[in-house]
């Protein structure tokens, strides 16, 4: 039974892996390959967020400013100084990592509705220092090359973001199933019982704000060449909103859930920009059905069906039985 599970663990990597060859090989739509980039963006986050919220219970209403400060940082050194896109990478995932910390340090402090009041005024602050310091914006930030290999390419650009994505699920599926997971589920379960046995819950939390702010700060890096730009609205405080909305509608502790709520965040708005007026109101609507009937969000339909299965087959076997 453990064999299986674990094997069947490794099959979701395996399966977006597919997916997303498949998909590159057979779109030629510049516009949907744009859509699957983004939606791949925002997924590495989500992943991280996901770990954040689902797997250890500490909410983030600020993590636009962790992709933002990774994106800046990015689009000053590439534009203003002349560094390469890769050499960047490393400041600008370090830089999202030290607000991540910062913000662990202050979920030592607070718990529930006062961390998520915390991480909102993180959100807003950085919002508004966008506005004002940032005003101008950075322009032209080169796609990122390796080697002689130029990802500026959208068909190219669109299989190395989501090569990223399968990696940072592969890592933060190795993760949950690690020591320190189990310490993270402690933590979301029950803070007291897991110091009484003897984790170190300052340490577990300001570790899971730096992997997930780390994680942000490779999509903010990323997001930077995907857009070749970075203005001071580019990461306002609706799009931390819309990161917490793609890790719920996905399933909260579910990293495959993750990759599925950025997926349908990003592409199902988009069938109805020819119904301007009404899209805003069937997206609503869509989240409400997607929450109201799958609690555990979209990545549950499958363990949903297999339980109705196995329901509808446990009432049959008694009357077979009788016979």
């Amino acid at each position: 039974m453990r064999r299986g599970a674990a094997w069947s663990s490794w099959l979701s990597p395996a399966v977006v892996l597919l997916l997303v060859v498949a998909f590159a090989l057979t779109q030629g739509s510049f516009y949907r390959l744009q859509l699957g980039t983004l939606a791949g963006i925002y997924a590495i986050a989500v992943i991280g967020l996901t770990l954040l919220f689902g797997g250890a219970g500490q909410i983030s209403l600020g993590h636009a400013g962790i992709l933002g400060t990774s994106a800046f940082i990015t689009a000053n050194l590439t534009v203003s100084h002349g560094w390469t896109p890769l050499t960047a990478m490393v400041p600008a995932v370090a830089g999202a990592t030290l607000m991540g910390l910062l913000l662990g340090w202050s979920a030592l402090r607070t718990t529930g509705h006062y961390l998520a009041l915390v991480t909102l005024a993180f959100g807003l602050m950085f919002s508004e220092f966008g506005r004002t310091v940032f005003s101008a914006g950075w322009y032209g930030v080169p796609p990122l090359t390796l080697g002689p290999l130029d990802l500026g390419d959208s068909q190219r650009m669109f299989v190395a973001v989501w090569a990223v994505v399968v990696a940072s699920l592969v890592a933060v599926l190795l993760l949950v199933k690690s020591r320190f997971g189990r310490s993270l589920a402690a933590l979301r379960d029950d803070p007291v019982a897991a110091a009484a046995s003897g984790i170190d819950l300052a340490r577990t939390k300001i570790a899971v704000f730096a992997i997930a702010s780390a994680l942000g700060g490779v999509s903010g890096w990323l997001f930077a060449m995907y857009q070749g730009s970075v203005t001071e609205t580019s990461f306002s405080f609706m799009l931390s909103f819309n990161l917490l909305i793609m890790a719920v509608i996905g399933g909260l502790g579910s990293p495959l859930g993750a990759i599925v709520g950025s997926v349908f965040l990003v592409v199902v708005p988009e069938f109805g920009r020819e119904y301007e007026d009404f899209r805003l109101l069937g997206y609503g609507v869509a989240l409400l059905l997607v929450l109201g009937l799958l609690p555990g969000g979209i990545a549950s339909v499958g363990r949903v069906l297999a339980d109705l299965v196995l329901r509808r087959s446990g009432s049959a076997t008694p009357a077979v039985s009788g016979k």
